[in-house]
């Protein structure tokens, strides 16, 4: 091997155990989110997509339900669900595109879709994950709107958000 090869091999090396140790060092500044802030975070969100589709909510449940998961560092955490129906709206392809923008506008992908369902109605529907939260989805049809959503996982205890 010449020593021009070597001394690329070397800085090639030298460069992957840099890039390595900064992408661990980088992991490791990350701070896990704590239990009550996802949710907060979580509500927020919710409470700005009923208001942006517009209607009159009732959710499924007495507010969040709380869940055990593993944060990403693999402590204890818990994450919140919170399933909200509303009637349907007049032109439902334009509450998901409401709800679609103003969700960007916070800076969070989306993937909209419109579906002809069996009924003959086409449900209009955006989602987004992993910022704000784990996972929401919008649904629409002129029968009714839906609002699906799961936080994020953050650190905390379920037993003190659970009523036992």
């Amino acid at each position: 091997m010449t020593s021009h090869i070597r001394r690329a091999t070397t800085a090639a090396l030298i460069l992957t155990v840099a890039l390595a140790a900064s992408a661990c060092t980088t992991t490791k500044e990350t701070s896990t989110l704590d239990a009550k802030h996802a949710s907060e975070q979580m509500q927020s969100l919710v409470r700005d997509t009923m208001e942006v589709a517009g209607g009159k909510w009732t959710s499924a449940s007495n507010g969040p339900a709380a869940d055990p998961c593993t944060t990403p560092d693999g402590g204890k955490g818990v994450w919140f669900s919170w399933d909200q129906d509303a009637a349907g709206p007049s032109d439902p392809e334009a509450a998901m595109q409401r709800v679609d923008r103003a969700w960007r506008n916070k800076g969070l992908a989306t993937r909209t879709q419109s579906v002809k369902r069996a009924d003959g109605l086409t449900l209009h529907r955006v989602g987004s994950a992993g910022r704000e939260v784990d996972s929401i989805q919008f649904n629409a049809t002129t029968g009714r709107m839906s609002i699906n959503v799961e936080s994020l996982c953050g650190s905390g205890d379920v037993d003190d958000f659970t009523q036992h």
